[in-house]
């Protein structure tokens, strides 16, 4: 017995032996071969082909790119998953790039100093510049509570701090919020946002975003939120035509900011060759013309067609239709009536608009219009072009056709909302991508066409081009106030609202994504084609039947508390009747 013992022993060892060898051997030949697996549905653990490519190109990451996340710490179940998202993309792009992807979760609430912490936090903040905070109502034990969490990440690139990413944009999150679809929606932007921002820090060369003038369009002041959120990451010129074929040559987008006198067929010439040109336009154009003043002191004005001499020529041979009509929504902004005793009121003709589940806006904070119009896609035909909404009015919502009344009556009745006749949800923003026609084919003359100093070109490479008919969504209020003895103007920021309106537990009742909006446009626009890819994909998240908890919560509850116990008990008994079988026969 001793001997078969030993000899047992002996083969054991060597199988042991032997198996860890070919352990070994199999991880040795399979160092010289990468794959991976992502055996999930929505494919939520691989990247597109061009992240990679990105990724792996040595000669665009030159050095270390350190993201610094401030979403930490003892985290919701929703908000942890997004923590956890961002973790497991971050290590996947490590996977590529290797050492060059390298990351941080800080907790800004982590440290015993309270002091510390909201230092901390008041860096990260920057006056509004920074990351933006989301306070969380918690009830627990019947308690409310709440707490601040950071959803964003500072980005260094060769040593500084170079670029940061807001992750989502939410003020206040109640406690009866369903978190599910912020979360979904943030998670599935993770990949965009954190290879945009890697593009962006990354670049040699910054590209130029213009500010048309010359029209009557916004000046420097009313867009000054916009423009800020802009500087970090473009080169930013104010830029008139006045009849200059090579007027937009340096510029990579221009943004055509409400307004407010016709175009000259020059300067339509020029930029509808910029178009065709690659150059991408971002109209934000009012169809309506609404004089406020005469609101304000009679209380009542008229909405006019503004008649710019683009819409029914050019915007149209684009693929977008202006309307004549002004939009009244009953999901919509305050405005302070003079002489109303609670000093504001529902405003309809300042529709909170609804975003299309498009990347540039998803997680988006209401988008706030001032008298807004419709704008339609037309020559839905042409499968060169294709025609996106990302915003539109409530399904509560009608058009007055111009020339429309607005008066402050309107605030003591509610309209007549055609939600039984499926009218409402009308377009207010479209994006334009595809080969765009140029407005000016056959109509130049052949003298022009010949001309050694400028090539016409009628049809235009992959494009893109936004259209929003309204002006206003970019358009900032503006603080006059005189110090030192110069007069000093300061844009209020897009997202307040200015008339202060509350909700009952003290928090700001309006925050609008206006401006986030804006920045996702252009960046959208301007980045490289390659990111198209990642848009289309979605991560679903998987969580449980609401309905079927709430009916089978108090049997799973029992079930939890007395399967254990029963169990224990069982197992107890058995342990009981055995031993005593057992001793019971060794006695006998």
């Amino acid at each position: 017995m001793t001997e078969k013992k030993v000899n047992s022993g002996k083969r054991d060892i060597i199988n042991f032996i032997g198996i860890f060898a070919i352990i070994l051997l199999a991880n040795f030949i399979l160092s010289f071969f990468f794959g991976r697996f992502d055996l999930t549905e929505d494919n939520r653990h691989s990247l597109s082909e061009n992240t990679i490519q990105l990724l792996q190109d040595e000669t665009r990451i030159k050095d270390r790119i350190f993201f610094k996340i401030y979403l930490d710490g003892d985290l919701p179940a929703d908000f942890m998953k997004i923590r956890n998202a961002i973790q497991e993309k971050l290590d996947e792009f490590s996977v590529y790039a290797g050492d060059k992807i390298q990351y941080e979760f800080i907790d800004p609430n982590g440290e015993d100093d309270e002091d510390y912490n909201l230092e901390v936090q008041k860096k990260l903040y920057d006056e509004g510049n920074g990351i933006m905070p989301t306070d969380i109502e918690i009830i627990e034990s019947g308690a409310k509570t709440s707490m601040i969490v950071w959803p964003g990440a500072k980005i260094e690139y060769k040593g500084s701090t170079v670029d940061q990413i807001q992750f989502f944009q939410k003020q206040f999150i109640g406690s009866n919020e369903d978190t599910r679809g912020l979360a979904e929606g943030t998670i599935n932007n993770i990949e965009y946002q954190l290879i945009s921002a890697i593009r962006r820090v990354t670049a040699d060369d910054k590209k130029t975003v213009g500010f048309l003038g010359g029209h009557g369009e916004l000046d420097f002041y009313q867009t000054g939120d916009v423009r800020a959120g802009l500087n970090r990451y473009y080169l930013i010129e104010d830029v008139e035509i006045n009849g200059q074929i090579k007027a937009l040559d340096d510029i990579d987008a221009l943004v055509i900011a409400q307004p407010k006198k016709p175009f000259s067929e020059k300067d339509k010439f020029v930029i509808d060759q910029f178009v065709m040109n690659g150059g991408r336009v971002l109209w934000f154009v009012d169809p309506i013309d609404v004089n406020r003043d005469s609101l304000y002191f009679t209380g009542e004005t008229y909405g006019i067609s503004a008649n710019l001499n683009i819409e029914k020529d050019m915007l149209f041979k684009y693929g977008a239709r202006l309307n004549s009509n002004t939009i009244l929504d009953q999901s919509c902004a305050p405005l302070a009536i003079p002489g109303l005793a609670s000093g504001t009121a529902p405003w309809y003709f300042y529709p909170l608009l609804q975003r299309e589940n498009h990347l540039i806006t998803r997680s988006l904070d209401p988008i706030k219009a001032e008298y807004t119009s419709s704008v339609d896609p037309v020559n839905l035909e042409d499968k060169a072009v294709e025609k996106t909404v990302l915003l539109r009015s409530s399904l509560n919502a009608q058009e007055f056709k111009a020339p429309s009344r607005i008066n402050y009556g309107i605030i003591n009745i509610e309209p007549n909302f055609n939600q039984t006749q499926g009218k409402g949800e009308y377009p207010v923003a479209l994006m334009l991508e595809g080969e765009f026609t140029s407005v000016f084919e056959n109509r130049i003359d052949d003298s022009f066409l010949n001309s050694p100093d400028f090539k016409t070109k009628f049809k235009s490479e992959p494009n893109k081009m936004l259209v929003v008919a309204d002006g206003d969504i970019i358009r900032n209020e503006v603080d006059s106030r005189v110090e030192n003895g110069k007069r000093m103007f300061r844009p209020i920021p897009l997202k307040y609202d200015i008339f202060g309106v509350m909700n009952p537990n003290g928090t700001p009742k309006y925050r609008y994504g206006n401006k986030e909006f804006f920045l996702n446009c252009v960046d959208y626009m301007l980045a490289d084609f390659s990111l198209i890819d990642i848009r289309a994909k979605s991560i679903t998240i998987r969580g449980l039947n609401e309905e079927k908890v709430a009916q089978s919560k108090e049997m799973w509850k029992v079930i939890n508390i007395a399967f254990p116990l029963i169990c224990i008990i069982l197992l107890a008994t058995f342990q009981i009747v055995s031993r005593k079988r057992k001793y019971a026969r060794t006695k006998a």
